[in-house]
This record gives C-alpha cells, sequence and structure tokens, in this order.
C-alpha cells in the first residue's frame, strides 16, 4: 500500500475529482436503467433489483467493517498489511457463510427474484462486491478519494455493456448480476495493486479493528433503517401510488448529497490522520463545510419553483403529486449535506459509540413523527418528519462537537453568499417560469441550465472565498493551467 497519508493530499482537489467521477457514473446508471427496462420489462428488471436488495442488505457487515479499515489505516503508522488480512479473511468468511445459507433457503430465494439458479448469481455478486468494497475503503483511507470514486466510475461502465451481452446471450435478470459480478472482479486487479500488503495479523490488531467494527457494523444497518424508513411507512400506512411518488421524488434530489458524500469520506481519513498525529483538524471541518452545499441549495431554490414542472416533464402527469414531496426532499438534503460530514468527524475522532447513539435516538423520532404526520397530512407528512429528524442530527452532532473541539465554526460564511446567489437564481427563474409555458425537456433543460448560470456567476462574482477554492482547485487537479493565464 501507498505511503501517503490523508493528509497529505488535497482535499479540495481530491473531491472535485470524485465529484466528476459521479456525475459521470450517474449517466451510465441512468442509461442503463432505461435499457434494462425495456428489455427486460417492469418484472425481469425488478427480478434483478429484489436480488440486489439482498445482496446490499448482506454486505452491510462488511461495510461497517470497511468503516473500521478505513479509520484505522488512515492513523499514521497503524499495521496495514495485518489489518488487510484480517478484514480480507472476514470478507471471504462471511460470504461462504451467506452463500451456504442462501444455497438452505434457495427455494425461496428464486421465488423471491423470480429466476433460477438465483444462488450462484447471489454468491457472485456478493463475493465480488464484499471485497471491492473493502479494498476501496482501504484506498480511501490514504485519502485518494478521486482514484476511489473513479474506479468505481470504470467499473459502471465495464458493468453496462457486460450485462447487455449476457442478457443478450439469453441470461435475462441473472445475467445482470453476473455483468456486475464480471465488472467489479475486474476492477478488483487495481485495487489490489493499490492496497496489497499482507502480513500475518496480531491480536492487537484485531482487536483495535473490532473495537471500531463493533460499533460502525450496527451503524450500517441503522443508517440503513433509517434511510428506509420513509418508504416502509408509506408503504404501511398509504398505498404503492405514494410510494412511487415518494421513490421518483427522492432519485431527483440525489444529486443535491454528491459533494457531500465524497467529501465527507475523504473528511473522515483526514480527520483520522490528523488526530492521530496530534495536529489540527478544525480548518479542514471549516472548509469542508463551505462547499459541500454547493449543489443542494441552488437544487433547493430551483426545486420550489419549478417542482411541477420538473416532476410532470420528466416523468409524466400521473406524477405530479410527487411535486410538493421534492421540495421537501431536497431540504432535507441540504440538512444532510452539513449533518453527514458533521458524522464523519465524530468516526474520524474514534466515537462510532456517539453516531449509534444518534442513530437510535433518529429511528425513535422519524418513526412517531412520521406515523402522525402520515395520518394527519399525507405523504408530504412523512417527509416533514425526515426534515426534522435529519435536523435533530444535525444539532446533535453540532452540539458534541463544539463540546469535543471549543471555538470550531460550524456555519461557514461561504453559506450566505451561496443563499444569496440561490435567491437570485430563485427569483430569475420565477420571473421565466410565470411567462413561459414549459411543455417539453428542451424548455425546461434551457431554464434549469440557465439558473445554474446565474447561480454559479452571482457566487463567483460575490465570493472571493469561491474563486480562491475554484482556482485552488484547479491548481490541484492540473498544476499547468495557471500558467496558461500567468497566474502564479
Amino acid at each position: 500500500m501507498s505511503d501517503t497519508e490523508a493528509s497529505d493530499v488535497s482535499l479540495g482537489g481530491e473531491t472535485a475529482k470524485a465529484t466528476l467521477a459521479k456525475f459521470t457514473m450517474a449517466v451510465a446508471g441512468f442509461v442503463g436503467t432505461i435499457a434494462f427496462a425495456r428489455i427486460l420489462g417492469p418484472v425481469g428488471i425488478g427480478g434483478y433489483y429484489l436480488l440486489m436488495s439482498v445482496v446490499r442488505l448482506s454486505t452491510r457487515p462488511i461495510g461497517g467493517l470497511t468503516n473500521s479499515v478505513q479509520k484505522r489505516l488512515s492513523e499514521s503508522n497503524f499495521a496495514v498489511g495485518e489489518a488487510m488480512t484480517v478484514t480480507t479473511i472476514a470478507a471471504l468468511a462471511w460470504t461462504a457463510l451467506n452463500v451456504g445459507v442462501a444455497y438452505l433457503l434457495r427455494d425461496q430465494l428464486e421465488s423471491f427474484v423470480g429466476f433460477d439458479d438465483a444462488v450462484i448469481a447471489f454468491g457472485a455478486l456478493l463475493g465480488a462486491l464484499n471485497l471491492f468494497i473493502l479494498y476501496q475503503g482501504a484506498l480511501s483511507a490514504t485519502g485518494r478519494i478521486g482514484w476511489t470514486e473513479w474506479l468505481d466510475t470504470i467499473r459502471s461502465y465495464l458493468t453496462l455493456p457486460a450485462q447487455l451481452a449476457l442478457v443478450w446471450l439469453g441470461f435475462g435478470a441473472a445475467g445482470m448480476a453476473y455483468g456486475e459480478a464480471i465488472a467489479t472482479v475486474l476492477l478488483l486487479f487495481p485495487l489490489l495493486h493499490s492496497v496489497a500488503n499482507f502480513d500475518r495479523p496480531t491480536w492487537e490488531t484485531t482487536r483495535s479493528l473490532w473495537e471500531y467494527a463493533k460499533y460502525s457494523i450496527p451503524n450500517r444497518y441503522l443508517s440503513r433503517v433509517y434511510s428506509e424508513l420513509d418508504l416502509l411507512i408509506l408503504g404501511v400506512l398509504l398505498t404503492e401510488t405514494a410510494a412511487g411518488h415518494y421513490g421518483v421524488a427522492f432519485r431527483l434530489s440525489i444529486p443535491a448529497m454528491f459533494i457531500a458524500m465524497v467529501a465527507s469520506s475523504g473528511l473522515f481519513s483526514r480527520v483520522s490522520n490528523l488526530r492521530s498525529k496530534g495536529e489540527p483538524i478544525a480548518e479542514d471541518i471549516h472548509n469542508t463545510l463551505s462547499f459541500t452545499s454547493l449543489f443542494a441549495i441552488p437544487m433547493l431554490f430551483g426545486g420550489a419553483v419549478l417542482d411541477s414542472q420538473l416532476v410532470v416533464t420528466l416523468y409524466g402527469a400521473e406524477f405530479g403529486p410527487a411535486a410538493p414531496l421534492l421540495t421537501g426532499l431536497l431540504a432535507y438534503q441540504l440538512v444532510r449535506t452539513q449533518s453527514s460530514p458533521l458524522e464523519k468527524v465524530v468516526g474520524g475522532l474514534d466515537q462510532p459509540d456517539v453516531v449509534t447513539r444518534v442513530y437510535v435516538v433518529l429511528l425513535v423520532a422519524n418513526a412517531v413523527s412520521g406515523v402522525g404526520l402520515t395520518l394527519w397530512l399525507g405523504a408530504v407528512g412523512v417527509v416533514i418528519a425526515t426534515v426534522i429528524a435529519e435536523i435533530l442530527r444535525y444539532v446533535g452532532l453540532t452540539v458534541y462537537l463544539r463540546r469535543e473541539l471549543p471555538g470550531l465554526s460550524l456555519f461557514p460564511r461561504a453559506l450566505i453568499a451561496q443563499l444569496f446567489s440561490g435567491l437570485l437564481m430563485a427569483t430569475f427563474l420565477l420571473v421565466l417560469e410565470s411567462s413561459i409555458q414549459i411543455d417539453s425537456w428542451l424548455i425546461l433543460g434551457i431554464l434549469v441550465g440557465g439558473g445554474a448560470v446565474i447561480y454559479f456567476a452571482v457566487l463567483f462574482a460575490v465570493s472571493r472565498r469561491f474563486r480562491n477554492t475554484i482556482f485552488g482547485t484547479l491548481d490541484d487537479m492540473y498544476p499547468a493551467w495557471r500558467d496558461w493565464k500567468g497566474f502564479d
């Protein structure tokens, strides 16, 4: 594994590379969803999604173990080779155990997903993903989140043709699982080259990993339940239609989190590494929080103005009721862009038990308020409950971190400039929306694109911090670019 530590790389530059990878990967996912929906139909592609839901549930413990790996390997002078050996053995053992259980329940599994030999598809995909997730986390521990995300993006673009070929050969939904497994295995080789360093593990290393994993593993399950609670409440109290409206609105809101997702991973490793060396971390936290909401703010302002037009134009008039849900979910994502990095900071401070307690409180609060507000207001009630729960998460983490790190600033001034730019953008969109009939993708695209140009142009003009960040990030990514413009 490289001797590079998380504090040796530029978090801004790595975040920019990783965010670009996220958007590039989203294109492959969007194209693949449309293509396979048309080829396999709702039943066939539904079987693949059901199998993936079982696989993702089965990978949660390895995901929690990966958090432990990223935490420990980001610490200066931790025994990397020992950690890689013990966690690889754990991942293989967990895969074997799950495949054994799946074989015993093979009839039920095949009935659930709707195709034969589901155990083989399940085992191939689970084994590949468990190792990929683990080694990806080990690479992230070095702070190279840009390379980590681009490996995942390459995996997506290898997955798509592999799936198409296998589906064309007649493997159906199972072919989609085999295609993803093949692409994942291929990407294990460059990952292994980046992290390969295996030594005989000692009890001290194993115990250290477990001390963190005993909280990070349940945290993965708790966070999953927290993220799925809204759909569960809607499915129980209302109808499948309400759940469908929610799902569409939620998918439209996901890009708001792209920067926060990749920056949080980099911040986690950086905080852990600096803390292990006794160096200050407040500036890195403040800098990260300054721009994790960069996409979420304009999406919320724009979504509040164009929610109905966005939903109806993209999905059809029958999805009109999803419009108010979109605005609420964009507000949830905005709060989440600030709370998620704080959660990673707490984890980087070696306090995963605090995260566990926060999630337990959130689940109780979200469940109680979600049921009550859904019965009172319908589907929008569950969204309001989720926004309230996320605000509670932000407040709880803020209180804890201010106690642990006195003097830490958790509301950067850069957010004020972003809010101002978003407000001007929304005013522009509101004027145009009232005078233009939005009845096609082209007009909607022009409006959204125009709004984005105004937002970033205003932000560039009013915020020196934003300008300096842009120049600094470009310098980190492409050092030669300054010579072209003559910057020193």
